[in-house]
């Protein structure tokens, strides 16, 4: 199962008339009323809804009467041109005829490609336009049944004729390819096959149509003609009679919306035209774009507090409502929201006699409110907090849209509109505090949290200026301005607040973003403490998936700060889950990996939705080097300890052991070329003790340079190739020699001789070494047992039995509904141990008996997150 919940289809869009609906309204008559005030959208009654393609068609041509005598007039223009123009009209097409222009041009389109018929056809283009009919087919298919109109008969007998004919002849054309002598060029016989492939699935998709069609063309056709007669529509043109001695003015004139309603754009009309605009609001065919002008009006002549934030409660809603048709509102128009909604929490704070909030009385929204005496509130019905979170998912939807490698400059000119988001963030905060409002305050807080958690220090406090510049005179509780503090003591306070609240969801995202937020700083212990006290490795497979993403990513960042602070064992068994898989962009939402999935085009698009923009992203090569790294430092000590094959395929790590195997397959292996080649060459290195070569492959991987604290983990690394190259010496010549001296080692491995005993008393001390410590003569001494022949069955006995009890425990999982395998949290004593941990210390114990170099199993990680599955 995928790791991404496959939701349900959210998707509740109109259909497509309405988006070209508005582009074409706002398009076509903008050159038509250009002396004009934008109208809105004010058609008729909802008694008329049901007419809504001939309302539009009678609204468009009356706009264009009024667009055309109003630009005359203002030019001076005579009375003998007015009447000699007056019958030259401007054809303004529909929704509907622009759709039915759009399949003429394609089936023309297509007659013409193939006109020379055979391979002298050009069906590349003819592919093409065969995509955009299947294109229009769809639109109109999903228009027609939103719509009143039956089905019956609403398929164009034209689009019949084309698949049929088009049929035909690619069938004749591939027919004729088989025995032709020359064969046709690579690009036409893809484009014949695909078309071919596309025809075979409509022509059973339209099965039945086809078959009317083809038995009798002449009748359907005549049924269909029937069937979709356009109704009269009679043309209005609506213009105010020009008063004596004012003929020269633009005030001759009156705004008129669609539908030829008289729009009154003065302060002492702002609230009948906002009543007149939430009437239609939602209605089928509602130009947003011109209901976004006519509101941009309102607020320019609102002249009182209560107008201004009525029109603003309006407008808000208005352009983040624009964007249900598309991926994401215009950056422009985001912008301009933007300001306006800051425009409002400022009014909101300026003047504390006015408030905004869900559960208000009923009120005449048709007259102008203020506090009737001192300390009087005027409640105003509407959700800011809903405002905030929309107007910060749709600049995610902004940056999820736009392609940082293709289009960098535009990315990174959205991405500085983050600072005045923050802003804006902050104030809604202030407000909600003020206003005492727990609900909204903690929301309003986790959002300010999400916008700073992941990000360096210089941009929280990039950030933090920008708010210390804006809310001048304000105070607020939880962050309290004026007081000088560092990122990390902001997400501290901010994630604290949102501990006491209670909104469990919102605590696990504050937890998971606190401790991203130490493991970015390295603070490796915090991190860890924090997530253990949390639990919510037990828990975190019934979350949402958007949390199931902040946990995955601060698991594998807490991975990379084990490996930054010298934990290599920790870093490795962190990150061991997230590389066994091929899914590690998907695990972190940083990008939608199908593999042999067939996802729908509506699971693919809630998938998108889920992905975080680019400037969120991991770096997945680094991940990937620190695991490996950890891998290599852990994994070849290992395998020089064990004797048998059979002990070697019981590693933890399987892709790593996967890429040594490849690599001893090789018969020559060049100059390593990427990160993953620098990391095997060096195991190899290691293996056959050459600690220099190891640490100087390792050292040249480039991508160290991303790490704050470089210097420091090349150090640390070094250090530690040396040490483990000490061990694997050790455990593979071992058996070779009676003794060695300290002195020897640590000349060879470039250590001091105090480090060198340290790690060989270590290694004694945990029964990996068979051999003790002439401290007098300063040498190793090792000891060897031969094993007579009982011992060694008895050893084989005892690795089938823990190989049975393994099996045993995997069956009870089973049973009892838990996940087989590494899923394990505890072992059969209870102790915290990592995946395999215990299972392997069993293993460790029983090689041990007879050897004198057990309990080389490694011990789970003691955190008990070690090799837990989340993806699962």
């Amino acid at each position: 199962m995928s790791f991404f919940a496959k939701l349900g289809s959210d998707s509740s869009d109109n259909s497509d008339s309405e988006d070209e609906s508005l582009r074409s309204g706002s398009e076509d008559e903008k050159p038509q009323r250009s002396n004009f005030l934008r109208g809105g959208d004010d058609s008729d009654d909802s008694d008329d809804d049901s007419s809504d393609e001939e309302e539009e068609m009678s609204d468009d041509d009356s706009d264009s009467d009024v667009g055309g005598g109003a630009n005359k007039f203002l030019r001076g223009a005579s009375s003998d041109e007015d009447s000699d123009d007056e019958d030259e009209k401007i054809k303004v097409l529909s929704a509907k005829d622009k759709r039915f222009a759009e399949m003429d041009a394609a089936i023309t389109s297509i007659q013409n490609a193939t006109k020379s018929g055979g391979a002298a056809s050009d069906w590349v283009a003819a592919s093409a336009e065969l995509d955009k009919l299947i294109r229009f087919i769809t639109r109109h298919q999903t228009s027609m049944t939103a719509s009143a109109t039956p089905p019956a008969g609403h398929i164009p007998p034209a689009f019949l004729q084309t698949i049929t004919e088009l049929e035909k002849d690619v069938n004749d054309t591939i027919a004729g390819e088989k025995s032709a002598t020359k064969k046709m060029p690579g690009a036409k016989s893809k484009a014949l096959n695909s078309m071919k492939q596309t025809l075979k699935k409509k022509a059973k998709e339209f099965e039945g149509v086809i078959a009317q069609y083809t038995a009798d063309p002449v009748a359907y056709t005549a049924a269909y003609d029937a069937a979709n007669v356009p109704p009269k529509v009679e043309k209005v043109k609506v213009a105010r009679t020009p008063v004596a001695g004012e003929e020269g003015r633009d005030d001759d004139f009156t705004t008129i919306g669609r539908g030829g309603r008289q729009l009154n754009l003065t302060a002492d009309g702002v609230f009948k035209t906002l009543r007149d605009i939430f009437e239609q609001r939602g209605k089928k065919n509602t130009d947003r774009a011109e209901t976004i002008r006519i509101l941009s009006k309102l607020l320019e002549v609102s002249e009182t507090t209560y107008q201004k934030i009525r029109v603003l409660l309006a407008l808000i809603p208005a352009r983040l409502d624009y964007s249900q048709n598309l991926a994401s509102i215009p950056h422009e128009s985001w912008v301009l929201c933007l300001k306006e909604f800051e425009q409002l929490v400022t009014l909101l704070l300026q003047h504390q006699e006015y408030v905004v909030k869900d559960n208000v009385e009923e009120y005449d929204d048709l007259v102008e409110r203020v506090p009737e005496k001192a300390g009087d509130r005027v409640a105003v019905t509407g959700n800011l907090v809903s405002l905030l979170e929309n107007l910060d998912n749709e600049f995610t939807k902004t940056l999820q849209h736009t392609d940082a490698h293709e289009h960098g400059t535009e990315y990174i000119a959205r991405l500085r509109e983050e600072a005045p988001l923050y802003v804006a963030i902050t104030k809604a905060q202030v407000l909600f505090e003020r206003e005492k409002w727990a609900d909204q305050t903690v929301r309003a807080v986790m959002r300010r949290l999400e916008h700073v958690y992941s990000k360096p220090d210089s941009i929280v406090d990039h950030f933090e200026a920008a708010v210390a510049q804006s809310v001048a005179g304000l105070q607020s509780e939880i962050t309290p301005f004026g007081v000088q503090r560092d990122a990390s003591a902001l997400i501290h306070l901010l994630c604290v607040y949102i501990y006491h609240s209670d909104a469990p969801l919102l605590r696990a995202r504050a937890i998971l973003a606190h401790i991203f937020n130490h493991a970015i700083h390295a603070r490796y212990h915090q991190a860890r403490d924090l997530l253990l006290m949390s639990h919510l490795q037990d828990t975190i497979q019934h979350a949402d998936v958007t949390t199931q993403i902040m946990y995955n990513r601060a698991l594998v960042q807490l991975g990379l700060a084990a490996f930054r602070r010298g934990f290599i064992n920790e870093c490795q068994q962190l990150l061991s889950e997230m590389f066994q898989t091929q899914r590690q962009k998907e695990l972190l939402a940083q990008a939608v990996q199908r593999y042999n999935l067939q996802l729908s085009p509506e699971q693919e698009l809630i998938e998108k939705r889920r992905l975080l923009p680019f400037h969120m992203h991991l770096n997945i090569e680094l991940l990937e080097a620190a695991y490996l790294t950890s891998c290599m430092l852990v994994e070849i000590p290992l395998l020089a300890s064990v004797d048998t094959e059979e002990q070697r395929r019981r590693i933890a790590s399987k892709t790593f052991k996967r890429l040594l195997d490849l690599a001893d397959k090789q018969a020559f292996m060049g100059p390593p070329e990427n990160t993953r080649d620098h990391i095997i060459k060096a195991s190899k290195a290691l293996q056959a003790g050459e600690w220099e070569r190891a640490r100087d492959l390792i050292l040249s991987i480039k991508i160290w340079q991303l790490l704050d604290d470089v210097k420091d983990v090349e150090t640390m690394l070094a250090r530690r190739i040396q040490e483990e190259g000490l061990r694997t010496y050790l455990f593979t010549y071992a058996p070779y020699y009676a003794s060695l001296s300290l002195a020897h080692l640590a000349a060879t491995f470039d250590l001091p001789q105090q480090t060198v005993t340290s790690i060989i008393s270590r290694m004694i001390y945990t029964d990996e070494l068979a051999a003790s410590l002439d401290q007098i003569d300063q040498v190793v001494v090792f000891h060897r047992v031969e094993q007579t022949e009982v011992q060694r069955l008895a050893q084989q006995l005892a690795e089938r039995a823990v190989l049975m009890v393994e099996q045993n425990e995997k069956t009870l999982d089973v049973k009892l509904g838990q996940a087989p395998g590494n899923d394990r949290t505890t072992n059969r004593d209870g102790q915290a141990a990592g995946g395999s941990g215990g299972r392997q210390e069993r293993r460790g114990g029983a090689r041990g008996s007879y050897r004198g170099r057990g309990n080389r199993g490694r011990t789970g990680f003691n955190s008990g997150l070690g090799s837990r599955r989340v993806a699962a």
